[in-house]
């Protein structure tokens, strides 16, 4: 019988394809055709059935889907290692008043490249509501541009500043510099929501499906109600506005067919409950709903996420695990929530390595629970692909290696002093691995990296232009507080004030 013709053979990895039934094929393979997978099975089979234009040697490797990563922020790759315990960050006031749409472009060109190199396929970015930019549609425009220019897919969330806790002083303000000079601009929650559907008219599902919009309100129930991290402490008068802006975005959220994307600590669904009503949280709660963190949630919070079916990107590396207490993964997957593992970055203390964030959401579970025999390895790399996917709501095109799914695929090389010899590659991927382990990646069919070298882009131009960029804004700030390194930073046994 003759062959059949395929584009793209990998042959010869050890394949975790994260199907149903958690099959492991040794000397497995996918044949590929343009964006999508063709076939999946042992290699001999492979090459008995087909015939292939490009066929890659996946020997000493894992073949396992195109990582996917919930949870980051937009901008905030720019400002890594600008963070003190005390002083905080610069986010706030540099991103609203020192940066340009060129300092946007050249951050999420940044950080595409970033997550591409560490094998995330596809990647949340939030860059409006907090502490990014919607005064203007342009920020998340570029960001978009640059995604797309890399070839990763991305969900890019935007949306107002918070009504409450802004993050931005009162009236809103962004200056941009435009015909060569900086100039400032107040705006309203009106202009920003208007920037946000703009935004969502242009590029939802654009780059042929690789980007897609999110709305992204900042605290949907508000944030830190039951523990007084800010100042802010909400009254009854507040209520009526909290429910309209959240109707407000669940409205355009079903008109636009886009998720929502929102912060949910400890004590923030109940304040909801008690305050806006059962009926009107399950209003606003669905499938669509993705909430970011989800730390220290009581069981009243579990069980209203869980019953509306919500996505939780919990969030492993992030100082909300010590303010708040570890996220209950375990009782928000009894519960019926789709949960991930996200990275939170780029910034201020961790990369976009959602490798390292595997075992550490595994070990807070330990915690919690005094025991290991919580959260199984595989379940936990479920959690960063196919569950990962279906919290975006693209678990039926991404996520799993299986015939009609797009070819997103990333190849780790197990052929490393720390990764030797192969004994279970599951266990190896999750205790082990780290991002620059990662031999190629594959999205949509194109080999987006190959042997560790970036085919998409110009990794010293994109590194080039960040550095470039950072330094315009760094121009417009001062930094030095955010960089002390006096006696007590190194000989103290506590930052002081």
């Amino acid at each position: 019988m003759a062959k059949a013709s395929v584009d793209t053979l990998i042959l010869g990895g050890t394949l975790l394809p994260m199907n149903m039934a958690g099959t492991i094929l040794k000397d497995g393979g996918l044949a590929i055709t343009g964006d999508r997978i063709t076939d999946v099975d042992y290699c001999h089979r492979l090459k008995e059935k087909y015939t292939a234009e490009m066929t890659i040697d996946a020997q000493r490797t894992a073949i396992i889907p195109g990582l996917v990563d919930t949870y980051g922020h937009a901008g905030h790759g720019l400002i890594r290692g600008l963070y003190h315990p005390i002083h905080g960050w610069p986010a706030g006031h540099l991103y609203w008043h020192a940066t340009t749409d060129q300092w946007w472009y050249a951050e999420a060109q940044l950080a595409a490249t970033e997550r591409l190199g560490f094998g995330v396929t596809t990647g949340a970015s939030i860059i409006g509501s907090t502490p990014a930019r919607t005064d203007s549609p342009i920020f998340a425009i570029r960001n978009a541009e640059a995604y797309s220019k890399v070839g990763i897919r991305a969900v890019l969330g935007v949306g107002p500043p918070d009504q409450f806790i802004p993050h931005i002083p009162t009236p809103w303000s962004g200056t941009h510099f435009e015909g060569g000079q900086w100039f400032e601009r107040t705006f309203t929650h009106e202009d920003a929501v208007a920037n946000s559907v703009e935004v969502i008219k242009k590029w939802h599902r654009g780059a042929n499906g690789r980007i897609k919009i999110a709305l992204a309100p900042a605290y949907l129930f508000g944030r830190h109600t039951n523990r007084g991290r800010f100042a802010y402490e909400y009254k009854p008068e507040d209520i009526p506005l909290m429910v309209e802006r959240g109707e407000e975005m669940r409205e355009l959220a079903d008109l636009y067919e886009v998720q929502i994307h929102t912060h949910i600590f400890a004590g923030s669904v109940e304040f909801a409950l008690e305050n806006f009503g059962e009926e009107t949280v399950d209003g606003l709660l669905g499938p669509d709903v993705v909430v970011a963190h989800g730390n220290g949630l009581s069981s009243r919070e579990v069980e209203a996420l869980g019953r509306n079916q919500c996505g939780v990107a919990t969030a492993p590396s992030t100082a909300e695990n010590v303010w708040y207490g570890y996220p209950p993964i375990m009782g928000l997957l009894e519960a019926g929530a789709n949960v991930s593992i996200s990275t939170d970055g780029s910034a201020p203390r961790f990369s976009f390595d959602i490798f390292k964030d595997i075992h550490r959401a595994m070990w807070h579970q330990w915690m919690i629970h005094g025991t290991q025999t919580v959260l199984p390895v595989g379940k936990a790399l479920r959690m960063v692909t196919i569950d990962a996917a279906r919290v975006l709501g693209m678990s039926d095109e991404i996520g799993s290696l299986e015939p009609g799914k797009k070819a997103d695929v990333t190849l780790v090389n197990l052929d490393k002093p720390h990764l030797s010899p192969e004994t279970f590659v599951p266990n190896l991927l999750a205790y082990y691995a780290n991002g620059n382990d990662v031999d190629t990646v594959m999205v949509d069919g194109v080999i987006l990296m190959e042997k560790r070298e970036i085919l998409s882009i110009d990794r010293e131009k994109v590194m080039k232009l960040a550095r470039e960029e950072a330094e315009n804004a760094f121009d417009r700030v001062d930094l030095e507080k955010y960089k002390e390194a006096d006696h007590n930073f190194w000989h103290g046994i506590h930052y002081e004030k």
